[in-house]
């Protein structure tokens, strides 16, 4: 069984709230990098400037899915919130092989560093990155959306926490190629990260089966309602996380009470389960059967080709 989600309002302060906390923290580590003469400082304020973005594209996505479902989008809008954890993850691959580029540019021209200075924007960065990964780790676990923002923020944290280390090893040694080897580490970790975030968010996109979901679990509470032989086939859509839709296959005996299944089936899955999109099909053995005899017709897969031009009339007959 999903967990519930929090209330959407929830979402857009805590969000809203993080956003202007990175904003802080860009102008206060590029401020730092220009005092300090730091490069480490300065990729590190453009990578948070990168996560004010990923803010940005969160809070729309979360306002966008708070939309109903009209006749054209019959699921709403959830799948931008997917769409847009998908955009938050390419950022942070392209935000990886920057970290990593500048890494290996350091190696070559290690330039004078003010360590006192560095030391103290970062601290300060640090603080405040501390106070913002705070505000999305527990709502990060209910949400895909909120899961790219909280990483984007981790990320943040940990490169904010390297530049201090980098601070005080130069403050205390005057090796200045660690901020090089700090931010290998780093961009090596955002790539894994990033990485599970597109791959999920592709997977919600072409509707593979997810794992996310209970079925056999649905299937202790359906298979007890009476007049039900078995179930066939379940299908569930993940339309982003904590949401779902299900299409049910059930078998029924000739003198069984359809309609009762069907209300029965609707209360099951959205009163317990919380899905809120559920479609169920109720067949006899007896057409399960015919419909396995029934071919699918080929058709030609063009642009601009709308509709089926078959050749017949609609004269059905039943």
């Amino acid at each position: 069984m999903s967990k519930p989600r929090p209330k959407r309002s929830r979402l857009v302060l805590y969000l809203s709230l993080s956003g202007i906390l990175s904003l802080c923290i860009f102008f206060i580590e590029w401020i730092g990098s220009k005092e300090s003469g730091s490069l480490a400082l300065f990729a590190d304020a453009g990578h948070i400037f990168t996560d004010v973005f990923a803010h940005l594209i969160s809070l729309f996505a979360l306002l966008i899915a708070s939309k109903k479902p009209t006749q054209k989008y019959p699921f709403g809008f959830h799948r931008f919130e997917v769409l847009a954890a998908f955009i938050n993850g390419l950022l942070l691959i392209g935000m990886a092989g920057f970290i990593l580029y500048e890494s290996y540019m350091r190696f070559s021209r290690p330039g004078h560093v003010e360590a006192d200075s560095m030391l103290a924007y970062s601290l300060i960065g640090f603080g405040i990155n501390l106070i913002s990964a705070g505000l999305l780790v527990g709502v990060s676990k209910t949400s895909l959306n909120l899961k790219s923002a909280y990483l984007h923020v981790l990320s943040d944290l940990l490169g904010t926490l390297a530049v201090v280390v980098g601070a005080i090893i130069i403050r205390f040694t005057g090796y200045k190629e660690v901020d090089s080897f700090l931010s290998i580490i780093l961009g090596i970790f955002i790539l894994k990260t990033s990485f599970g975030i597109v791959k999920e968010s592709v997977e919600i996109l072409i509707e593979a089966d997810t794992s996310d979901f209970d079925k056999e679990h649905l299937l202790e509470h359906i298979q007890v309602l009476k007049g039900i032989e078995s179930v066939p086939q379940i299908t569930v859509r993940k339309l982003t996380s904590g949401v779902f839709s299900v299409e049910l296959q059930i078998l029924v005996g000739n003198h069984s009470d359809r309609d009762k299944i069907v209300l029965e089936i609707h209360k099951v899955l959205k009163e317990e389960f919380g899905v809120p999109f559920v479609s169920v099909e109720i067949l006899s053995s007896s057409v399960k059967k015919q419909l396995k005899e029934i071919s699918v017709r080929e058709t030609e897969r063009e642009f601009g080709h709308h509709g089926h031009s078959h050749g017949h009339a609609h004269d059905h007959h039943h």
